[in-house]
């Protein structure tokens, strides 16, 4: 698998390498208006700073950009969106069984799929109803792209053609169907055996009076893979008097799903409203095509779709039906026994998936901030805000009102009005805290009641569905998975938090599980060392008695428990190992003699497989744990699912026992805001793992992954003066910025 990788990396890179140089091209022969309006200034990071006259010429500027950057990408995330990813890509492309499962990129995969969603047709049908000023910023975006594509004709291969306004608006679209609501759908199929991934981030923010300089302080982590269509991609841009925002995107957007601007920072992590539901339905056994609803025999609705598929000899056409009942598309027929299964989505047939986000981005205050949630145009998504003044959270997710007397955690009966949906619960019932008397707001993937403590949240409310798994009237803290347990045991402490100790706590890599697996060991030892205790293994717990349970890159100690963790796992399987990531690992027992037994026996077979892969037993973690980019750079976290680390980074380990980190943590924001009382601005720090471009021979290639190996971040510049004073190149006119904020300054 890890070849597997690698080779599509290089191929990858060699595609990138054909698209052109990331210095700037300064021309507008291929004729686009919209580029005389825009310039790009890409500082010492390769960020790019867009500046535009107008907001369509800002949106096109971020076209060009990230075109210039990673051109192929975003395309592959066009046509998978179109449903059209088999004329590159053959036939495995329409999907395997036409609904196929990737775990590494966490998605339903397919052409197929995309269109049985409608995941571009909704969109081309519903035109009109898109957001007009919306709709003129994705056709400004669509032009730079366009616009890049052109200049580039040349270099760029041949397979990539232009986009509109709707192929992005669809990406957009694609996103909430095709992962988040029909993912949250199909894992309620019994007897499915679909495996599907945990998914992560991290974000907390303190109060003025918790912050030892009086300022709010706002950390964001996403927990993503590295090279697939989750990376991301950080930009700023800029339409003096209209728009000043920076954050990130995934390739192919147009807007930040986390970012800040002038006035205002937010950040998301995964949640899990239970939005989306199956329906089992009875199929007539005289008519395939008919299912019962209340009594009576109604038509499956029937729709074809014409797919192009690269085959040996060419373009190959093949058609292919699409089922609908009522409720939604059917993902699964068993003609034996005359069932179906249909999946109900929110906001199906919708658009404007992209006004959300763009919402969020303009607001300027926590009350704009609330009324763009409160659109329901974001199914999902924790979203944390903050200003000068307030910090405020809330659990977004378009939930549907049921009927409680069914269990929505599983498929319902399809043939009865009785498991149709209400309305969807409004904003104002939302899961939210405004300024808690805790000083903090926290969500690692948690339940919404653990957002501070003492919320005041309750779990059964809004109602006993409202999340995608039952919960108990009284889940307290013991809800915390160890990301927020970590983050709790911080900011919890009576007493004000510095800058550094809050960007510390973005780099924490403590092992909460060894609060109880060293002890044990050395309480082990006690009686074990004299009979067994070979010299390495007395070694290895000298080691880990002066270790700080950290997974630091020079700690040898972080090799030992790693090694210990998968010993267990296989000795005494991956169940009984959970129970030192769990809450409640503190009531292991560990001076239980089967307990010291059982941990004994791992920590031998721990040594013995360190031995044999690098042939020696102390080996530091970061000659371990890599990631390789343009070089090879050590690592200090580790897995997020065996530890629960705050900062994981991770990946798949080779036969030579090196973990080559692919996945982990995403992006790192680190935000203290202005001064309310007196003229100090909001200061950003952030850092992607892999650096902004995918060209191999670009210095940000790599630049910011060696700065994720020294655990630092770098300043996201905010002001027209810190940009101008860290410009490494110019796309456009370079005196645009100067000029537009002197004319802004004049005209206030």
């Amino acid at each position: 698998m890890l070849a597997k990788r690698l080779t599509i990396s290089m191929m990858l890179a060699s595609m990138f390498a054909a698209v052109g140089s990331t210095q700037p091209v300064v021309g507008f022969e291929t004729g686009d208006e919209l580029a005389k309006l825009v310039t790009i200034y890409r500082d010492n990071y390769g960020v790019p700073h867009v500046v535009g006259e107008t907001e369509v010429a800002t949106f096109f500027g971020y076209g060009y950009a990230q075109a210039e950057d990673h051109l192929e990408r975003m395309m592959v995330q066009y046509r998978d969106a179109q449903g059209r990813r088999a004329e590159v890509e053959g036939f495995g492309a329409l999907g395997d069984g036409y609904l196929h499962f990737i775990p590494y990129e966490y998605r339903w995969d397919g052409d197929y799929l995309q269109r049985l969603l409608r995941t571009k047709r909704a969109v081309v049908e519903n035109k009109a109803r898109i957001d007009p000023s919306v709709y003129e910023i994705l056709d400004g975006f669509a032009r730079g792209v366009n616009y890049f594509i052109a200049q580039h004709r040349k270099e760029v291969p041949a397979w990539i053609d232009g986009i509109t306004a709707e192929d992005i608006e669809a990406l957009e679209r694609s996103q909430y169907l095709r992962f988040y609501s029909i993912h949250d759908a199909l894992k309620k199929m019994s007897g499915e055996t679909w495996s599907f991934p945990d998914f992560g981030s991290n974000q907390w923010a303190i109060a003025p009076e918790k912050s030892a300089n009086g300022r709010i302080i706002h950390v964001e982590h996403t927990h993503m893979p590295w090279a697939n269509r989750f990376q991301n991609y950080e930009a700023h841009l800029t339409t003096p008097g209209k728009l000043d925002a920076a954050g990130i995107s995934w390739f192919g957007s147009p807007f930040f799903l986390m970012g800040f601007n002038d006035r205002i920072t937010w950040s998301a992590t995964w949640n899990e409203p239970n939005m989306s539901d199956v329906y089992e339905e009875k199929i007539n056994p005289e008519n395939s095509l008919q299912y019962l609803y209340d009594g009576q025999w109604r038509d499956i609705r029937v729709e074809s779709e014409a797919f192009q598929v690269k085959g040996p000899n060419g373009q190959e056409a093949v058609t292919l039906p699409l089922y609908y009942t009522h409720h939604g598309p059917i993902v699964k027929f068993e003609k034996g026994s005359h069932r179906a299964w249909s999946v109900k989505l929110p906001n199906f047939d919708g658009v404007n998936y992209s006004l959300g986000l763009y919402g969020l981005m303009k607001s300027g205050n926590l009350d704009e901030f609330k009324a763009s949630v409160a659109r329901q145009l974001m199914p999902r998504w924790s979203l944390l805000f903050s200003d000068s003044k307030n910090i405020f959270w809330v659990h977004n997710g378009n939930v549907a009102r049921r009927d409680e007397s069914f269990d929505w955690f599983k498929p319902v009966p399809g043939w009865t009005h009785e498991t149709e949906w209400g309305p969807y619960f409004q904003f104002a019932n939302y899961p939210q805290i405004t300024n808690p008397n805790s000083k903090f707001l926290q969500n690692c993937n948690n339940p919404y009641w653990v957002t501070t403590r003492n919320s005041g949240l309750k779990p059964l409310v809004p109602a006993p569905y409202y999340l995608s798994y039952p919960v108990k009237a009284n889940a307290g803290e013991e809800s915390l998975n160890p990301r927020g347990e970590r983050v709790f045991q911080v900011l919890t402490q009576d007493r004000k938090l510095t800058l550094e100790e809050m960007t510390d706590l973005g780099w924490d890599t403590y092992m909460l599980p060894a609060d109880v697996i060293v002890p044990m060991l050395l309480d082990a030892a006690k009686t074990h060392h004299a009979i067994d205790g070979t010299p390495a293994i007395l070694s290895a717990l000298e080691k880990l008695r002066t270790w700080n349970k950290r997974s630091s890159a020079d700690s040898v100690a972080t090799t030992y428990i790693y090694y210990w963790a998968k010993a267990y796992e296989e000795l005494f399987t991956k169940q009984k190992y959970e129970r030192f990531v769990s809450y409640d690992r503190g009531k292991i027992d560990i001076h239980s003699k089967a307990e010291q037994d059982m941990a004994w026996h791992a920590l031998e077979h721990a040594v013995a497989a360190i031995e044999k892969k690098f042939g020696k037993a102390e080996v530091p973690w970061g000659q371990i744990n890599v990631v390789a980019r343009g070089g090879e750079f050590p690592m200090d976290g580790t897995s997020v699912e065996m530890f629960g680390v705050l900062h994981p980074d991770e990946g798949p380990e080779d036969e030579n026992g090196k973990i080559h980190s692919n996945d982990g943590w995403g992006h790192l924001m680190i935000v203290m805001e202005s001064d309310p009382l007196k003229p100090a601005p909001k200061q950003i720090w952030s850092l992607l793992p892999y650096g902004e471009s995918e060209h191999p021979a670009s210095p940000h290639f790599n630049d910011q992954a060696k700065l994720h190996s020294q655990r630092k971040a770098k300043r996201f510049w905010f002001t027209p003066s810190e940009i101008l004073d860290h410009t490494e190149s110019v796309w456009g006119d370079k005196d645009r910025l100067g000029r537009m904020t002197s004319a802004g300054r004049r005209g206030e």
